[in-house]
Formats: structure tokens, sequence, C-alpha cells
């Protein structure tokens, strides 16, 4: 009868062989693992070194409408010995700001007076519809909104006005009816004259009130 001791020192054999295949083949993984770990650190050294000049991309900005009005002006007194001229001049400009991220469109003045028949507003308003040609175009000009804006004033004490020299504001920028001149004219009894503004687009058909008023007592 032969013997099982070869054939036992065989199978050990193989046993052993295929452990240390098995023991090569994990190293050969892991120092694989490492060499894709050091890969990734450079690159994420690289990542950080160029992230300032990267463009990241982000979720724009919802869009606003927003805006404000203000009167930036001065009043001038009648001097105690002008008795033929005892009339109030308010002078200075009313500014309409785009601060949303939105164009306007079509923007329109309001000027509201109490009482209506005391407060005359001058300033670069063309009084008739048509426009005659010149050589030399205005860079600011107005125009009553209405064909009836006399009717307008007295009754109402309102004037309506649009900038024939610009139809759009843009973000940031602003529209300015400038160098106006309000002439008050003083009543026979003390009273209060109020001078409010309102602005209005295409975006902003309910319009904003200007953040302050004109308020004079005679």
């Amino acid at each position: 009868m032969k013997s099982k001791q070869p054939y036992q020192t065989r199978k050990q054999d193989d046993s052993k062989l295929q452990l240390e295949q098995k023991v090569l083949h994990y190293r050969s993984e892991v120092a694989k693992y490492k060499q894709q770990a050091e890969e990734l650190k450079v690159l994420l050294k690289a990542s950080k070194q160029s992230d300032q000049g990267l463009s990241i991309e982000t979720t724009p900005p919802p869009t606003t409408t927003h805006a404000k009005a203000y009167f930036s002006y001065s009043t001038f007194l009648p001097k105690e010995n002008e008795q033929q001229d005892n009339q109030i001049h308010v002078i200075g400009h009313y500014v309409f700001e785009n601060t949303g991220n939105q164009i306007l469109h079509d923007p329109v003045f309001c000027f509201r007076t109490k009482p209506a028949n005391r407060v005359h507003i001058g300033g670069k308003i063309r009084m008739n519809q048509t426009h005659d040609q010149t050589w030399m175009t205005p860079k600011e000009e107005w125009i009553y909104v209405q064909n009836d804006w006399k009717e307008w004033v007295k009754t109402k004490g309102e004037h309506w006005l649009k900038p024939v020299h610009m139809d759009t504001i843009k973000p940031g920028e602003k529209a300015t009816f400038s160098n106006f001149d309000m002439v008050i004219s003083p009543g026979k009894q003390d009273e209060h004259v109020l001078i409010e503004g309102f602005c209005y687009a295409r975006e902003l058909q309910k319009g904003i009130a200007s953040v302050n008023t004109i308020s004079i007592y005679l």
C-alpha cells in the first residue's frame, strides 16, 4: 500500500502557494490604492491653489422691481421790502431711482399740489405736444401726459409729466426732473401748502410715493 505522505505534502504546498498568491494580490491592490490616493491628493492641492481662478456656477438672483423717489430742494422766501413780489420759490430736483435689477419702461412723474390753485410748476416742460425740429436736441425735456392737462392742474392740482429724452431707466440709473421752479402764491389767509411726488412705470403701475414731500405753512 502506497504512503499518503507525498499527497498530503503536495496539498499543503498547494495551499501555501495559494495563500502566497493571495498575499501578493492584496499587496498589489493596496499599492494601487495608495497610488490613487496620492494622485487624488495632488489633484486636490492643485484645485485649492487655482480655486480663485475657477468660475463657479451660481443660481442667478431673482428678478426684483424696486425704486425710490425723492425731492432735493431749497426754499426761497420773499424779502420783507419786496411788497410787489411775495411769492415763494422752491427750486430743486425730483429723482426717480431704479434700485431693482429690472429695467423700468415708460417712466411717468406726478406732482400733486394742495391747494391746487396756489402752486405753479415750471421747468424744462414743453407746453405743446408737437415738437419743433431744431438743430440740437435738448438733453432734458418733459411733456404733460394729458391733452387737457390744464384742467387736471386746475381741478385736481395734479401735474402728470413724462420725459421726452428717455423711455427706460436701467438698474442703478436715475430719471431726474431737474432744476424745477415751483412758485407758491400766498393767499389772504394763512394756510398749509403741500406738494407730493409720485412715480410710475410699466412695471410699477400702482406707483410709488416720494420718501419726502414739500410742506410749507404760510
